[in-house]
């Protein structure tokens, strides 16, 4: 028993050793696998713009501006493009945004700009850049940075070629 006492605790320390390198050679695997290939994330909102009913024919549509690039456009009532649509915007274009929502100093502005009036249509915008979240209603008479980022918005749509997805007219909730 003694003898194979030596030959035990050397097969036991193999094993540990053999155990450990494994484990070492999969983790650094694993370590460039990762660094050579880029992790893959959903698309995430970086603005969107909203105009909302009123008791006339204002138009009334929703356009989602993720940060790849990808636009969703919702036409609802009172436009030329009624149901879901999609369109591309350059890398150049999603920077834009992301200037525009710092040069209106966006996160500064009020959440809600009312009015007493119910007849009046809303525009609803909303914007995430650097971790941070904001959602601005603007019912009547909104400051002119918040005026020139919903036209901003809006031009990004002049002249795209859209493509029909579907003829629904909900919102998605991205």
């Amino acid at each position: 028993m003694r003898t194979l006492f030596p030959i035990y605790l050397s097969l036991t320390l193999l094993s540990v050793q053999a155990c450990k390198t494994n484990k070492e050679v999969a983790s650094s695997a694993v370590e460039a696998t990762s660094a050579s290939q880029p992790m893959k994330t959903e698309p995430t909102l970086l603005a969107s713009i909203e105009r909302t009913a009123c008791y006339g024919q204002c138009p009334m549509y929703k356009a989602t501006f993720l940060d790849n690039g990808e636009v969703v456009y919702v036409g609802k009532r009172f436009v030329e493009k009624i149901g879901t649509y999609r369109t591309l915007l350059s890398e150049e274009e999603v920077r834009s945004i992301e200037k525009k929502i710092a040069e209106t100093n966006y996160f500064s502005l009020d959440s809600l700009y009312p009015t007493p009036i119910s007849d009046f249509p809303s525009c609803i915008t909303e914007a995430i850049l650097n971790g941070k979240r904001k959602k601005v209603i603007d019912k009547r008479n909104p400051p002119e940075n918040l005026k020139a980022f919903e036209k901003f918005l809006d031009s990004l749509l002049e002249g795209k070629e859209l493509e029909k997805l579907s003829d629904n007219t909900t919102y998605d909730q991205r």
